[in-house]
């Protein structure tokens, strides 16, 4: 009897042990506010269109962050290596419907923004799933968000208006390794066998990737490169991203600046109005178009105000291709640029209200009427 209590005692400890060690937690942020927008229409029918600049009024969603909720767990394996896990869940808070779609034929997904589980230990995490970049400006394994002074929200004022990759790049089927910090540096490195659906036959029928990110911080200093490369399939050359970017800090204030050579881009980046999509087809005769971006930007805490600032800008190479109505040669340089200021007001350590104001200017070859576009809007965002 006594050999029985003593060996359920120690059952309990290894058990509690083992409860104690595992975790999972809730975790979201609920962003909602009035926008206002306005951005080219077309105001006549399909066969006559007749473009227009036309404003309207909105109740939208994720306008500083975008909406989530998700679950982290982590349970420890002995030794320092623990198993891990997230599912994410975007949302449209305006409608409750899912916030990020999918290219393939599954339609909607459940966890779009993350959803992986892996490895960790003090030699780093290992992962697979489908993940946010480390240059996408979100998600856990991003390093190039905080050189955004808006952290790639604020709508239109966000970084990824100019830099693909920083525009929430995610890819589906991937694995991925980062590193422990060391000496201020950070690597992280992965490959996605197909970047949205599931993988076909053959292999070479998937558009893959690779992407990788370098950072290192250093007091004040914060500094940061990230290459992705998107392989096309067929004759289609690869999409390439480089971005480097870097954050100085003195006390109160912040000073933002950002460089981006994105190749053989396959449609011109805007963002529109909220849910309506982030690129413009090319015209016809173009199949792709290399580009430069640019960003320098600033930020100001005062109290609980925090006020943010940016001005970025798409400089792209021009292309000369005979029009296939009228056979004449034209020149096609989409350069445009986005002006961009903001400000939060804490309210508690989770919750926020926020306003912002931000605008897209065509130059080079983009016609004003069809691709400027304005944005305003009044908010609140609670984390929990």
């Amino acid at each position: 009897m006594r050999k029985g209590i003593v060996a359920l005692a120690v059952l309990s400890a290894f058990s509690g042990a083992a409860l104690a060690q595992s975790s999972v937690t809730l975790y979201g942020i609920v962003d909602v506010g009035y926008q206002w927008n306005e951005a080219p229409t077309n105001v006549g029918t399909t066969a006559a269109p007749r473009i227009s600049q036309e404003s309207w009024n909105a109740i939208n969603g994720g306008y500083q962050s975008g909406n989530r909720w998700g679950l982290r767990g982590s349970e420890g394996l002995g030794g320092g290596w623990n198993a891990i896990f997230t599912l994410e869940s975007g949302f449209n808070i305006d409608t409750g419907t899912q916030g990020q779609s999918s290219a393939s034929a599954s339609g909607g997904r459940l966890f779009g923004r993350q959803a992986y589980a892996g490895l960790s230990s003090g030699l780093g995490t290992l992962v697979a799933g489908r993940l946010a970049t480390f240059s996408s400006g979100t998600g856990d394994f991003d390093m190039f968000g905080r050189v955004d002074p808006f952290s790639t929200g604020f709508g239109l004022a966000s970084l990824g208006s100019t830099f693909i990759s920083a525009n929430s790049l995610r890819v589906d089927n991937a694995l991925a390794y980062r590193s422990p910090k060391f000496a201020g540096f950070q690597a992280g490195v992965g490959y996605s066998t197909r970047i949205d659906g599931a993988e076909t036959a053959p292999q070479d029928t998937n558009i893959s990737a690779f992407i990788s990110g370098l950072s290192w911080e250093l007091g004040p200093f914060y500094a940061v490169a990230t290459y992705d490369q998107l392989n096309n399939i067929g004759s289609n050359p690869d999409q390439k991203h480089l971005q480097i970017g870097g954050v100085f800090t003195i006390g109160p204030f912040s000073i933002n600046a950002a460089y981006a050579d994105q190749s053989n881009i396959a449609a011109i980046e805007r963002q529109p109005q909220i849910g309506s999509g982030s690129f413009q087809p090319l015209p016809p005769g173009i199949s792709n178009y290399d580009a430069s971006a640019y960003m320098i930007g600033g930020a100001w805490t005062l109290g609980a105000f925090r006020f943010m600032a940016s001005y970025q800008w798409s400089d792209a190479d021009g292309k000369n291709v005979r029009s296939p109505t009228t056979g004449a040669v034209v020149n096609f340089e989409p350069d445009y640029s986005v002006f961009g200021i903001g400000a939060t007001y804490n309210l508690s350590r989770r919750t926020n209200l926020y306003a912002g104001y931000a605008f897209s200017d065509a130059d080079g070859t983009l016609n004003s009427d069809t691709f400027d576009r304005s944005q305003f809007a009044l908010g609140m965002r609670h984390l929990f």
